[in-house]
């Protein structure tokens, strides 16, 4: 029985979700505080929030899954996904897709009686460009890693929208912060992990020549690109001047390791930048919503 619950972890990327889920609820968050008068609470409702968080991770759980089992057979052939659960046949694909329709209708359903039509659209349009447009690029085309981008930064915007059940200016600023976030953060990944992704046909550094200074110059100037995205919350009255106390720093040190990435090209700090990227949005999302 554990070792199933295992298994099934690995198929949702239980971690990965979670963190997806976390920038749908500062989103959530984000939309209450903006468009209430007095506290966020005004707005605050837990079914709504519930649905949000539900079943976003429920369709997150139906993309992660359909993504294994496309890649099956390229899953294989490199050392890090080798041991996934469909791969070692400790799931069968039709206990995959069985789940995946399962948890990937459920989620829709429970967002559809939660949340406006916005959200939920917004929803099923994330799996599928995930599913059915990222994945298959990965291996014909490096612009995979940008379309792989719109679905990664709709979850805060669907958050957004629940509360305000439109797309707005503020709204769309989350989701350009979390969009321009993914390059630095999955470009670093890239760096790391490129000799194995090649054993796939895989090519998701920017540059044709890998871990080459073309690449390191794309990922420094997509950090700028970030930082600067990240300020504009600041200039439109989302948030006070008074949130650039955590925003400028945790930049400014992110910053510090694209560049160090660029000086050296040394996969240890493209670790060190994946890293930094990893507490960044939460970071500022929390300077959004508290400051």
């Amino acid at each position: 029985m554990n070792s199933t619950l295992k298994a099934f972890g690995q198929l949702i990327k239980f971690r990965l979700t979670s963190s997806v889920a976390a920038t749908s609820v500062f989103g959530y968050l984000l939309g209450c505080k903006l468009n209430s008068d007095h506290s966020f609470t005004e707005l605050f409702d837990w079914s709504v929030f519930i649905g949000v968080l539900i079943g976003g991770m429920l369709v997150v759980f139906a993309s992660n899954g359909l993504n294994q089992i496309i890649e099956k057979e390229n899953d294989g052939k490199m050392d890090r996904t080798s041991n996934r659960p469909i791969v070692e046949e400790r799931i069968t694909l039709s206990q995959a897709i069985i789940f995946c329709w399962v948890t990937g209708i459920a989620g829709i359903v429970l967002l559809s009686l939660t949340v406006p039509f916005v959200a939920v659209f917004l929803s099923g349009l994330s799996l599928a460009l995930y599913v059915f447009v990222y994945t298959p690029m990965k291996q014909t085309s490096n612009i995979a890693v940008m379309i792989g981008a719109i679905p990664g930064a709709l979850p805060p915007l669907i958050g957004y929208t629940a509360v305000v059940g439109r797309i707005d200016e503020p709204g769309m600023m989350l989701f350009l912060v979390q969009f321009f976030w993914q390059f630095p953060h999955f470009w670093s990944i890239a760096w790391m992990l490129h000799d194995d992704y090649q054993k796939a046909g895989y090519w998701m550094l920017p540059s044709s020549g890998g871990r080459d200074k073309k690449s390191a110059y794309q990922i420094l100037i997509y950090t700028v690109l970030l930082i600067i995205i990240s300020m504009t919350p600041v200039y439109y009255g989302m948030c006070s001047v008074r949130a650039l106390i955590v925003i400028l720093p945790i930049s400014l040190w992110v910053l510090s390791k694209a560049f160090a990435l660029f000086r050296s090209l040394e996969i240890t700090d493209a670790r060190k930048l994946l890293y930094s990227t990893l507490i960044y949005t939460p970071v500022v999302f929390l300077g959004y919503i508290f400051f």
